[in-house]
């Protein structure tokens, strides 16, 4: 039952509008506020990244959500590392060259599906040319609607950079038991997969009905 309600939620993302219509605007960035705070400490505590290159497109949305990754992420004695790349367009995703511990793509936010799918596809391009070997994590709004997949399958040469790679990760929303599940993914074969789950984090309730009105 758990998994069919994942997958059942996956498929909801896929197929609404990237952001959802049953929130305010200032409501969107409370939800990112809680968001970006479980996945800073994904990245710190769950995962132990010491540096990160946080790669994301230009709307608010999303950088309400990467600002409050980075808030939850830094620490004031400087231990931790982030940087962030605005992508206004799939061709400057050629100027990427990370040398962090992971590279998340965060793409999402008022952008429509196919921009954020160019930038996704743009971006791991990169990512395989340059042989980047530390880990990446993908947004929800890029894991749920398949982008990897699709990227996989349309260039054989992310496909195999990925096919290679056993530090993918991502987060999916069980809405059903009120938790946020942290995953070890895979894209093998042009299909991605979950792996292995890595932990859980409980949904507040103020989180829980910000998160159930955006879909």
């Amino acid at each position: 039952m758990r998994r069919l309600f994942v997958v059942s939620l996956l498929s909801t993302f896929a197929v609404l509008p990237v952001w959802g219509q049953g929130l305010t605007l200032g409501e969107h960035y409370t939800l990112r506020s809680y968001t970006g705070k479980a996945m800073g400490n994904v990245f710190s505590a769950s995962l132990k990244f010491n540096s990160l290159h946080v790669v994301t497109n230009n709307t608010s949305v999303c950088g309400s959500l990467v600002g409050a990754i980075g808030s939850s992420y830094v620490d004031l004695e400087g231990r931790r590392r982030m940087q962030v790349t605005v992508l206004n367009s799939p061709e400057e995703a050629q100027n990427l060259n990370p040398a962090t511990e992971a590279v998340a793509l965060i793409f999402g936010g008022q952008a429509s599906p196919e921009v954020n799918y160019n930038l996704t596809k743009s971006s791991l391009k990169r990512l395989a040319d340059a042989k980047y070997n530390g880990a990446i994590f993908f947004h929800l709004r890029v894991w749920a609607p398949k982008f990897v997949e699709r990227a996989s399958q349309e260039d054989p040469a992310i496909a195999q950079y990925l096919a290679n790679k056993e530090n993918l990760y991502t987060v999916t929303a069980d809405l059903s038991n009120k938790v946020i599940r942290l995953w070890q993914v895979s894209v093998k074969d042009g299909k991605q997969a979950t792996v292995k789950e890595l932990g859980t984090m409980p949904l507040n309730p103020i989180w829980e009905d910000l998160l159930r009105r955006s879909l």
